[in-house]
């Protein structure tokens, strides 16, 4: 970079919070756009040999460090606000992609503290939104670490007052207690404190009546003046669980359609391929990940551009599972280790995997991943609840299936590809096979099964081909068929174009979602 002619002397005293730095001015007005833009051009501040900044001490002696050397340590600790003081000396360009690639092969829940004392809404790296995001959906598995219970009460308290993904407002309490609990002598005064970040007007009565009588709870002179004295918040946590119906207009465009509780439609409209998006698993707030087929295809979808990607799940470690135990999983506190067949409920792990015959269910009831498969030889059921080796994970690959399966509550329900209908409480370990469809003559790669991951009372059966939703009572035990999902163009429906390709729960914030028009979900 060129100096601009000008009366600049050589020394430049540079001032950053309590430490001073001294440079050559007629250097680092070559090196760094932001002193030759003050220095050497008609400002009154050329005409000075000192200039005040207002950076972390340690980033700043990064910078001067690279400036000098092109050599820098980056670490987490630090990485976002260098950037950031890049950014502001307009030398990011060449530091962006270093920076970025670095963020994200390291970034684990491990750093979360660090990383959130770090961002804000306008930060050039990776912005709060795109971190809060990420909290806001793993939540649950977040806090059934170790690594959750060693954070500080700061990092606590920030996270319990994001919009998070829970099943009910008392796991907002579970969480509190979890962390307290380790370190109980001298958390326990920090109790009234975290307690004013439950939304209490979304609580269920039972479960308020659960918390008052917790013993840490008794021994508060005074919950309910806390309780009265929240912040009211109009969005309900524990009611972010929707359905989501994909269908295929082309090979580059798709047409989402978001769906409530009891099925009433909100379109959102037709999305466009990018195949430049992004896979990062730490990504932008307008941005969902969404699985279906049994968990084992998957997109990611851009809200605001109404763009998506397809994921890769057809190469083995280097898909949307190990991504997730990288960053969450491993760290996991749950120590209970559950394998077992589910007929017998032999609790011997299987000796021989058919690694074509597994899938991952997100199981909210207990805040993880588990795994539904079948032995190679004798092909017998067999399920871990919930996974938390890394070599599963790492794994895992979609090559076809034989069946399909779902998770409600503690229950897993699978379809097989003979049409037989298999329920497996992994509590209780009851198990029930039966044959409901055993005369309908279904086309298996016609049919997705699907359903809530908690707090419903149905799993879904929809038929791609005539679009009929059949539904299983839970309580009832029965099937039932109640709607269909009308056809979205003219063409025939046997076209491999144009038509239903998947219908799946999936976790949304809606504020970052623009649907065709405006509707409040209540």
């Amino acid at each position: 970079m060129k100096k601009k002619d000008g009366n600049c002397d050589d020394k430049l005293k540079i001032m950053n919070r309590n430490r001073e730095y001294y440079v050559s001015k007629k250097f680092i007005c070559s090196v760094v756009p932001y002193f030759e833009k003050m220095f050497c051009s008609d400002l009154l501040e050329s005409k000075e040999n000192k200039v005040e900044l207002d950076f972390d001490e340690h980033v700043f002696d990064s910078i001067l460090s690279w400036i000098h050397t092109e050599l820098f340590i980056m670490q987490m600790d630090h990485v976002i606000r260098f950037f950031d003081a890049a950014d502001y000396l307009m030398i990011n360009e060449r530091l962006h992609e270093p920076c970025l690639s670095y963020f994200h092969a390291n970034f684990t829940i491990e750093y979360l503290p660090t990383v959130l004392s770090q961002v804000t809404k306008v930060s050039k790296l990776i912005d709060s939104g795109s971190i809060e995001n990420f909290i806001c959906r793993h939540f649950l598995k977040i806090a059934n670490t170790n690594v959750f219970l060693d954070y500080p009460v700061e990092t606590i308290e920030a996270i319990l007052k994001l919009d998070l993904v829970v099943d009910s407002e008392y796991r907002i309490f579970e969480s509190i207690m979890k962390w307290i609990n380790k370190k109980a002598d001298f958390r326990k005064r920090l109790l009234p404190q975290l307690l004013k970040c439950i939304r209490w007007s979304f609580m269920d009565p039972k479960d308020l009546l659960k918390l008052k009588n917790n013993e840490l709870i008794k021994s508060l002179n005074n919950i309910d003046s806390i309780i009265s004295s929240c912040v009211k918040s109009d969005i309900n946590r524990s009611k972010q669980n929707f359905f989501i119906s994909i269908h295929r207009i082309d090979d580059s465009r798709l047409r989402i359609n978001v769906f409530d509780s009891e099925l009433f439609c909100l379109p959102i409209g037709d999305f466009t391929l990018d195949d430049k998006m992004s896979l990062d698993f730490v990504h932008g707030e307008h941005i969902s990940d969404i699985l279906f087929d049994s968990g084992r295809e998957g997109i990611r979808i851009d809200w605001s551009k109404k763009t998506f990607r397809w994921l890769d799940f057809k190469v083995a470690g280097k898909n949307y599972y190990n991504q997730i135990n990288e960053s969450i999983v491993k760290f996991s506190a749950d120590l209970r280790f559950h394998d077992r067949y589910l007929e017998d409920k032999n609790t011997k792990l299987p000796s021989s995997i058919s690694w074509d015959e597994i899938v991952f269910l997100e199981a909210n009831a207990n805040n993880n991943f588990i795994l539904i498969g079948k032995t190679k030889d004798e092909k017998k059921w067999f399920g871990l609840f919930p996974v938390i080796h890394e070599s599963w994970f790492n794994n895992f690959k979609n090559y076809g299936h034989s069946f399909q399966a779902t998770v409600l509550d503690d229950v897993v329900y699978i379809l097989t590809k003979d049409q037989e209908f298999i329920q497996f409480n992994y509590e209780t370990k009851c198990f029930n096979k039966s044959e409901p469809f055993k005369d309908e003559k279904l086309d298996f790669n016609d049919l997705i099964l699907t359903s809530q991951q908690t707090g419903d009372d149905k799993v879904i059966l929809v038929n791609k081909t005539s679009r009929k939703i059949s539904f299983f009572c839970v309580n009832q035990k029965k099937w039932i068929e109640k709607y269909r999902i009308m056809n979205v163009n003219t063409c025939p429906e046997s076209s491999s174009v144009n038509r239903l390709i998947a219908f799946t729960s999936t976790f949304l914030s809606l504020k970052n979602i623009n649907p065709l028009y405006n509707q409040n979900f209540s």
